[in-house]
């Protein structure tokens, strides 16, 4: 009986909040793109991020491999960090409008020609990154360009607000694969096929591998390089990186990792996210425990 009432306030709740969401983005779709974003940034910066204590989490990774930064550089970053979330988060909630300006982000780099090619070719790719910018802006930029990507998603644990949440983001791209085994088996399968899938690396991982990330050691997923390597794969970083006016984007695909060893390729991979971090401070996602020993 008790644990059919606890069932039933859940749901209440979990129904409630997925409403309210609704609500929320039905009253700002009427506010025209730009100010739709620049208003869900400072929203999240001001009210949300402080909930869920990103100072203070982004604070202990600058006092381990940013020792040096002032009190008022880590102020100005940490603030530039949120908003960025924030505008990632609420451009996945129009997909619309961020397709659209996705769909012109300008592409730089030699891996997009690989890519092309391959793609004609009908030979896999995989395309990595970290959460750097808006990623979300390959599946886009790349379905304006006729290759289809394919991409893992979190399910989210209310199932109410994951059924919106799927929604919008299967808007950006297609295929989506649950974040899990059978949704990994599916990617692969996609991959197998001579497809392009779309991963993200650079999450502390207690099965990684202990790398060089920024002169310290920060467990790193080797799988993807395993993946590369075992279905005869381009492995092709990219970074879309927001622009100064928080909305438009370069998308820049680097040169193609070299087929070695995994634990090789993923420092390749570490050193060239690393490079990109430290030319743009706040496009990265300094909240996650990226140095947590396992």
């Amino acid at each position: 009986m008790k644990k059919n009432t606890q069932q039933k306030l859940k749901n209440i709740v979990d129904i409630s909040s997925t409403l309210f969401l609704k609500l929320m983005l039905w009253i700002l779709s009427f506010l025209p793109y730009r100010y739709r974003i620049n208003f869900g940034s400072s929203f999240f910066s001001m009210f949300i991020a402080p909930l869920l204590g990103n100072s203070k989490r982004i604070n202990h990774n600058f006092s381990i491999v940013m020792p040096n930064l002032t009190n008022q550089e880590k102020k100005r970053l940490i603030q530039s960090i949120n908003k960025n979330i924030g505008r990632t988060i609420f451009e996945l909630f129009s997909p619309d409008d961020f397709s659209n300006f996705a769909s012109k982000a300008k592409i730089t780099g030699p891996g997009f020609a690989k890519l092309k090619s391959a793609n004609n070719l009908n030979k896999p790719v995989i395309l990595v990154s970290g959460h750097y910018g808006n990623y979300d802006v390959v599946r886009a930029k790349l379905r304006h360009e006729n290759i289809q990507v394919g991409a893992l998603y979190k399910p989210m644990q209310n199932r109410y607000f994951n059924k919106l949440y799927l929604a919008k983001i299967s808007k950006i791209g297609r295929p989506l694969f649950p974040r899990g085994r059978k949704g990994m088996s599916e990617m692969v399968n996609f991959l197998k096929k001579g497809n392009c899938i779309a991963v993200l690396f650079d999450q502390v991982m207690g099965r990684g591998e202990p790398l060089s990330f920024f002169g310290k050691t920060a467990y790193t997923a080797t799988s993807v390089a395993k993946m590369a390597v075992k279905y005869d794969a381009l492995l092709i970083p990219f970074f879309a990186e927001r622009r100064a006016n928080g909305l438009n984007f370069e998308l820049h695909f680097d040169e193609p990792i070299l087929h070695s060893e995994p634990e090789k390729m993923t420092q390749q991979l570490n050193d060239l996210l690393e490079g990109r971090i430290r030319t743009r401070m706040d496009q990265w996602l300094w909240t996650h425990k990226r140095w947590k020993i396992p």
